[in-house]
């Protein structure tokens, strides 16, 4: 007696191999899932392991920064540790920077401000409503400069509670001036310009080619044999054979400015500004981790990124 199989429909062998496509789909979803999850976790955990390395790069360099015999050029400011990992130590002063709490301390401290505003491509009289305006907020009084801008101007701008007239406790809170808005147009790096901290002196040792242009009122001819006196016969600051001035009479010799100029501007010239700036970056991959230590008389602020 045969058995007889049962008999299936073109139909119902159809919707079977749809079922089973779709089954395998589904498998496929699945697998793709598991595999996007386990990459997910591969890369957290890649980053997790770069982060740590990064950090303990970072603790490393501040460790070494501290140490009261290191000198700016040292080769253990800047070292490659493995293909992937390395440090760098910047030691300056708050002398590289304009102290925007001294600006109404003088009129030299001033004009270093205008002139430096000027080359960033403001016009003169734009230039000088700001520093005047930058004074008015920083002083005690409600007597506007002659240019500036008190209580009755920042009122009829819908700020009545402008100007603070109290130093600035950040570099943000200089945007509120009237007038600063024109300044970050022209140059939106202007933060790394000014401090907040110091007694408003200019270090030769550190200070930029565009704040010793702006200090003397020279071109950038005039400076650039300091800036290559400073920075050794390798070019590069920060090194070994950098050039370290004992006198401010040894940096004048190198300066190519005026007598005129360079009398005017003495009274902000130092080689040992007292607030001291050092910053550290540990890279692991592509991976930045930053720190910013400034400390001096008073002063110790740790600031991580």
């Amino acid at each position: 007696m045969k058995t007889r199989l049962p008999h299936f429909s073109k139909a119902t062998r159809g919707s079977s191999l749809l079922l089973v496509l779709w089954a395998i789909m589904l498998m496929s979803l699945s697998i793709i899932g598991l595999v996007q999850h386990l990459s997910r976790g591969l890369d957290e955990s890649l980053d997790a392991e770069k982060e740590f390395r990064a950090r303990l790069l970072l603790d490393s360099a501040r460790t070494i920064a501290s140490h009261p015999a290191l000198q700016r050029g040292d080769p253990l400011l800047r070292q490659q540790v493995t293909s992937t990992t390395s440090y760098e130590i910047t030691l300056s002063t708050e002398g590289a920077r304009l102290a925007i709490n001294q600006i109404g301390a003088g009129r030299m401290q001033q004009r270093l401000a205008e002139r430096l505003f000027e080359k960033w491509g403001m016009d003169s009289r734009a230039a000088l409503s700001l520093v005047e305006s930058l004074v008015d907020w920083t002083d005690a009084d409600d007597r506007p400069s002659v240019h500036g801008a008190e209580k009755d101007v920042y009122l009829a701008l819908e700020h009545p509670d402008y100007p603070y007239n109290k130093p600035f406790e950040t570099l943000e809170d200089v945007l509120l001036v009237r007038g600063a808005d024109e300044m970050e147009r022209k140059n939106p790096d202007w933060r790394n310009f000014f401090t907040l901290y110091g007694d408003g002196s200019i270090d030769l040792h550190t200070a930029s080619e565009p704040v010793l242009e702006a200090l003397f009122n020279v071109t950038s001819s005039e400076v650039s044999r300091l800036i290559r006196t400073r920075n050794g016969p390798d070019g590069f600051a920060d090194t070994e054979d950098d050039t370290t001035f004992k006198t401010l009479a040894e940096a004048r010799a190198v300066l190519d400015v005026p007598e005129a100029n360079y009398r005017r501007a003495s009274s902000l010239l130092t080689l040992a500004h007292p607030i001291k700036r050092t910053e550290c970056l540990a890279r692991a991959g592509r991976l930045e981790r930053r720190l910013t230590i400034l400390s001096g008389p008073g002063l110790l602020l740790i600031r991580e990124e």
